[in-house]
């Protein structure tokens, strides 16, 4: 009782101060828990945006890598169609056949009367070449078939690695431009526009169209190359002679290794972009020519961009990026071959050389492509382009292009 007495007397006496309290303790309690709860919605809705963000980010980046494949299959006929020209392996089988049958309707030597006819009648080119080969011996012409269509061959992977890769580093510097408007944007900043004529669709265009190098002169220093290399190799291996799968693989990846090695690398990454300045004003000048005077001014976009793409050939990861590429062609050519050997119930591995260029001609149809058919008709797509388009190194050359940026 006395203790009740005691806390009464307490509170009348400190009345104003505990009501004084009390409130100030819950006005604290209700504004620190707005500022908490107002805080953690802040933060909350910081890293909602921030995910979004990212996820469009990732979106772009994925869409920008469909895109560089689409593209590679579009121009797939613009690529392959003079290389087949260049190299007629076709022409030569069917020489050979000729050669075969002793009841040929085309004489075997090339005489005046034979070039003059055939070169009167405008469609008879094919016939022509026919001549020519058919002057040769069969020794010559086996020779010739077993040279190009493995040069043939190498020089379809090559160049069409080559092109991949470069339109997956164009594309991707160029889709930046979004990935970095995006980033600001995360980080709460503000993008500065850029003036009306920086940057433009013609610029981008003009940029692009620098694979018109590849496309019409990239392709033929790299196949003489590749021809050299594979008359060194195979010199001495005649089309009788048998062959494992792995043996036949082996030979190819050396010519790859010497073809790719420091010092001789340059020169395929060269064939890609044109590199050099005399490449690129002759490539300017067939593409878009009003633009040739832009490559005097070092701040123009055209030349950032173009300074930007020589750095990047130039690095040691691209001639990596570039030999794991051409690696997955030659892996995808050999799994093709020894699939098709296995299907016709040959499982030794083991086939005469004549019977891999046959293969060869094939093959060179298939990575040619853009869609692939199978036996039935339906679209199966084009192997060799699946796989080196999923080659891991290829996806990490491109987001090191599309997230480097100042």
């Amino acid at each position: 009782m006395a203790l009740f007495q005691s806390l009464t007397t307490f509170f009348r006496r400190h009345k104003r101060k505990l009501l004084f309290a009390s409130a100030a303790s819950i006005s604290i309690y209700f504004l620190v828990n707005q500022f908490v709860i107002k805080r953690f919605l802040k933060f909350q809705n910081a890293l909602k945006q921030e995910l979004f963000v990212k996820e469009q980010i990732r979106r772009r980046f994925i869409q920008t890598q469909t895109d560089c494949y689409l593209t590679i299959l579009a121009l797939l006929p613009v690529l392959t169609k003079p290389v087949f020209s260049y190299l007629p392996t076709e022409t030569i089988t069917a020489a050979l056949k000729k050669k075969k049958n002793p009841n040929r309707e085309m004489s075997d030597s090339l005489t005046t009367e034979n070039l003059i006819a055939y070169t009167e009648d405008p469609t008879s080119s094919q016939n022509l070449e026919m001549l020519q080969f058919l002057n040769k011996s069969k020794v010559e012409l086996w020779h010739d078939l077993k040279i190009k269509s493995i040069t043939r061959m190498l020089a379809l992977i090559y160049s069409t690695s080559g092109l991949l890769l470069l339109t997956r580093l164009q594309l991707n510097i160029l889709a930046r431009k979004s990935y970095l408007e995006l980033a600001i944007a995360m980080a709460g900043g503000s993008v500065v526009a850029k003036s009306a004529d920086s940057f433009t669709y013609f610029v981008e265009q003009s940029y692009l169209s620098l694979s018109w190098w590849l496309l019409h002169h990239g392709w033929l220093r790299m196949t003489d190359t590749l021809d050299a290399l594979v008359e060194k190799k195979f010199k001495d291996i005649n089309p009788k002679m048998e062959l494992s799968v792995e043996t036949f693989r082996q030979i190819l990846l050396d010519i790859n290794t010497e073809a790719l090695a420091p010092g001789n690398s340059e020169l395929f990454l060269h064939l890609i972009f044109p590199v050099e300045y005399n490449t690129l004003i002759d490539t300017v000048m067939n593409t878009n020519p009003e633009l040739v005077n832009e490559l005097d001014n070092k701040d123009s976009d055209l030349v950032k961009l173009i300074n930007e793409t020589n750095f990047i050939i130039s690095n040691d990861f691209t001639r990596d990026v570039y030999a794991a590429l051409i690696q997955s062609g030659v892996d995808t050519l050999c799994d093709n071959i020894l699939h098709v050997l296995n299907a016709n119930g040959d499982t030794t591995r083991v086939s005469k050389l004549a019977t891999f260029l046959a293969q060869l001609s094939i093959q060179s149809t298939v990575i040619s492509d853009p869609h692939g058919y199978g036996e039935d008709g339906e679209v199966t797509g084009n192997s060799f382009m699946t796989n080196i388009n999923d080659v891991p190194e290829l996806d990490e050359f491109s987001a090191s292009i599309y997230s480097n940026f100042e």
